[in-house]
């Protein structure tokens, strides 16, 4: 019988709806340009993209325990700071293997962000957008971290043509 390796995407034991910032990227699947283009250092969206920069910006609307610090929507990916802080935020212990999402997780806020501009697309004449399957993210350790991160996400736009050239 042959053993089969599940890749962990989340850190192990981590609940990921308590009170942190995370740094967020979500990317399009085979990495299309469906967001728009840069040139001269400017993005310019398409509607897709901003239709992403409109959820970005209205995610607190409906969501009072979360707040989206800083983003920035690229040709074919999302960079975001989500922060989570609620009251009365006991840590809850992740279960193994596949669980349910867990409400006011950042999971759950991926889903519901990736679902809503999959489904406005479908709407829209743009059924052949589509997601990469997972997202990534990192939790945000300390004020330092949060400042570098914070700058990444500020340049990202002005540093698109080296980064692309690495991929």
């Amino acid at each position: 019988m042959a053993y089969q390796y599940h890749k962990q995407f989340r850190l192990p034991g981590f609940d990921y709806s308590s009170n942190n910032s995370y740094f967020i990227t979500i990317v399009t699947k085979d990495r299309k340009h469906y967001f728009g283009e840069i040139s001269n250092d400017e993005m310019s969206f398409t509607e897709i993209g901003f239709f992403a920069e409109e959820l970005l910006k209205n995610a607190t609307l409906k969501l009072a325990h979360l707040k989206i610090d800083h983003f920035v929507i690229m040709p074919n990916h999302v960079h975001f700071i989500a922060t989570i802080f609620k009251v009365d935020n006991d840590f809850k212990t992740p279960k193994n293997g596949l669980a349910p999402l867990v409400p006011c997780s950042i999971s759950s806020f991926v889903n519901r962000f990736k679902g809503r501009l999959k489904k406005w697309c479908n709407g829209n004449n743009y059924e052949s957008f589509e997601w990469q399957a997972r997202f990534h993210d990192r939790i945000i350790r300390n004020d330092r971290e949060y400042d570098l991160i914070v700058a990444y996400i500020l340049n990202n736009i002005k540093n698109w043509r080296s980064d692309s050239e690495k991929s």
